[in-house]
């Protein structure tokens, strides 16, 4: 089993720029876009018309109306976002899904765009690069009881690590960063998870405890004062850009 590096950064002071600006032009680096649910209820209606049948039964067959708005809203972002890039109507933009359920975009005239998306609370976070990538976001629930899961998903280190101070911000930080990977490598979460490692630094892994021969970087940052993420990425596609987005 070759080892695979990893390794994991936090960014301090993100800089948001208006989605406005972007190029929607992949070379290389990483594109991770911010969207807030309720800032745009207002274009439902607008994402509607470019869904398929299919996402639109799916959205229906949500009990809650905040849970089918979030749908209409995750999806209407990323049909509008991922058809930019690939120069395409939203509504043409074709899904696919893979092990573990990882969606693709539909392979079509040598198209190699990645994505991950992640949702929580009031806010969707994507994540589009030229080669794999994983992304993952967490509302910094105080109340959420998390010494529950710790013996069995984080190593005697990490465990320690969230023990020291802030422990929640700490757990839902190495957490995002577990998940990411996992997401980026289509592994799913598994007993294997406490076997990642997620704390700052380099680090060396089995190859087969991701499922994975390629070297990743982590970097986590917050969306906002109360939401952590963290988007795993190929090491060598530089800096990413920040993008907030309103429709």
């Amino acid at each position: 089993m070759p080892a695979i590096k990893i390794h994991n950064q936090y960014l301090n002071n993100i800089d948001w720029v208006s989605g406005s600006g972007c190029d929607y032009a992949m070379g290389n680096h990483v594109d991770i876009w911010r969207i807030n649910i309720t800032s745009n209820l207002s274009f439902l209606n607008t994402f509607l018309t470019i869904m398929h049948p299919d996402e639109i039964a799916r959205a229906n067959r949500y009990f809650h109306i905040r849970d089918k708005n979030r749908f209409i809203v995750s999806r209407g972002a990323l049909r509008n976002i991922l058809g930019k890039y690939l120069n395409l109507q939203p509504s043409a933009v074709e899904f696919e899904v893979g092990p573990n359920k990882k969606p693709y975009i539909k392979s079509n005239a040598g198209n190699t765009l990645c994505y991950n998306l992640s949702h929580s609370g009031d806010w969707i976070l994507l994540a589009v690069s030229n080669s794999e990538i994983g992304a993952d976001t967490e509302f910094i629930n105080n109340s959420y009881g998390y010494k529950d899961v710790l013996q069995d998903n984080f190593s005697n280190k990490e465990i320690t690590y969230i023990n020291q101070a802030s422990s929640i911000e700490r757990f839902f930080m190495l957490w995002t960063r577990k998940e990411a990977l996992t997401k980026a490598t289509g592994k799913g979460l598994d007993e294997d998870l406490k076997l990642i490692p997620c704390l700052d630094g380099d680090h060396f892994a089995d190859s087969d405890i991701i499922s994975s021969t390629n070297d990743w970087l982590v970097s986590t940052f917050k969306i906002n004062g109360q939401y952590l993420a963290s988007v795993a990425s190929n090491p060598k596609m530089g800096l990413a850009r920040f993008w907030d987005i309103y429709f």
